[in-house]
């Protein structure tokens, strides 16, 4: 949070010549996507619609949790959109074919039973990885004033890796049916079971997270020398690949062979250690999301814009919730829309206030303005 941003509508990403790049990439892996899932559809009805609904179950709330992350600045809807299809259809298209080749490749040189077990491990960390990181790069160029802390790069992160994952689940479940011979919602349900409800928070959305976070200090650090921001973003990448090899790789083979319970405790030793990690990356995240909003709201603190009572409660989103409901109850949902504004408009002070120099600056002093106008507005609601 070191300044304001505007947000990146199309209109604006239309702008940007990295924007026209992806929409080519789009349309040209749309394509290939579309009619894979189209051919789906056409031999697997049931299963096909089964693994939709399934899937939008999950995911959903799972999105909603990644973009409620950012408890001060949500990112645009448009760029969380762009970030959704970069995973889920452009770099799971080229991460498809890389895959391929790269399997193919080593069935030469190495000897079947070796690929069979650690072909996976070899090629998926290195090609997939590399084009879901390579989305980070285009939000970045479509939108770098959206990125300005740890949090950003997280968040888009994540988004990538979730659209990734639901789009090869998607993959997995329809090969799941073909493979079975028999009914087709059996072999969906339990592929949903394992690689959703089991392995879910151990996949793409925690390999892209960590990413994501990495280059995110790398772009918006720039007080921090530039071997300092490059050995991170490094050690962030190579974090995420070592997740995805490690969950992708054999070990503990047998031990996920002898039972349910076997097969939990296996996955949780692969993947814990990993999430805990990325749960440590986003406290950290949002500690410094904190300090800097509080930092730049201490000069507002105490005026007619900002009470101390209202600044302790924007610092928290659980207290914004609390009031906006207790206001509902109170006051009914037209207060409650107009005190969701005023907060909105108050947080958005942070962000002028470490654009501008001066205190008195034209732009901070009109969004002073909104402010006042919408409690009076609140005022008004009885």
């Amino acid at each position: 949070m070191n300044g304001i941003t505007t947000t990146a509508t199309p209109m604006r990403l239309a702008r940007q010549p990295a924007f026209w790049v992806f929409l080519l990439l789009l349309g040209a892996c749309f394509l290939l996507v579309g009619l894979e899932q189209v051919a789906y559809l056409s031999s697997y009805p049931v299963a096909w619609l089964l693994s939709i609904a399934l899937l939008a179950a999950t995911a959903i709330p799972a999105g909603l949790i990644i973009y409620r992350f950012d408890q001060f600045e949500p990112e645009p809807a448009a760029l969380v959109g762009v970030a959704l299809l970069w995973g889920g259809v452009v770099a799971l298209t080229f991460a498809s074919v890389a895959n391929s080749s790269m399997l193919s490749f080593l069935q030469h040189v190495l000897p079947a039973a070796q690929v069979d077990s650690w072909g996976a491990a070899i090629v998926a960390p290195i090609n997939e990885e590399f084009y879901k990181g390579m989305g980070l790069i285009f939000l970045y160029l479509m939108a770098k004033d959206e990125f300005n802390s740890v949090m950003d790069g997280l968040v888009y992160g994540a988004m990538i890796g979730l659209g990734f994952q639901v789009i090869e689940n998607v993959q997995y479940f329809m090969l799941a049916a073909g493979e079975s011979g028999g009914g087709q919602a059996g072999p969906v349900v339990s592929m949903f079971f394992l690689r959703v409800v089991l392995s879910g928070l151990y996949s793409h959305m925690l390999f892209t997270g960590v990413m994501g976070f990495g280059f995110a200090l790398f772009v918006t650090q720039r007080q921090r020398s530039p071997a300092h921001r490059l050995g991170v973003l490094t050690l962030c990448a190579l974090i995420a690949w070592a997740a995805h090899f490690v969950w992708n790789s054999p070990w503990l083979e047998t031990l996920m062979s002898e039972g349910t319970t076997a097969f939990v405790l296996a996955i949780v030793i692969k993947g814990m250690p990993f999430l805990a990690l990325v749960v440590l990356l986003a406290v950290f995240a949002r500690r410094r999301e904190t300090l800097a909003f509080t930092r730049l709201m201490a000069t507002e603190v105490g005026s007619d814009v900002v009470t101390e009572e209202e600044f302790e409660i924007l610092r928290s989103a659980r207290r914004r919730r609390q009031t906006l409901r207790r206001i509902k109850r109170s006051r009914g949902a037209a207060a409650e829309a107009v005190l969701r504004r005023l907060m909105r408009a108050q947080m958005d002070l942070a962000l002028f206030r470490g654009r501008v120099d001066s205190m008195s600056d034209s732009a901070l002093e009109a969004q002073r303005d909104v402010v006042r106008q919408l409690r009076g507005r609140l005022a008004a609601i009885r």
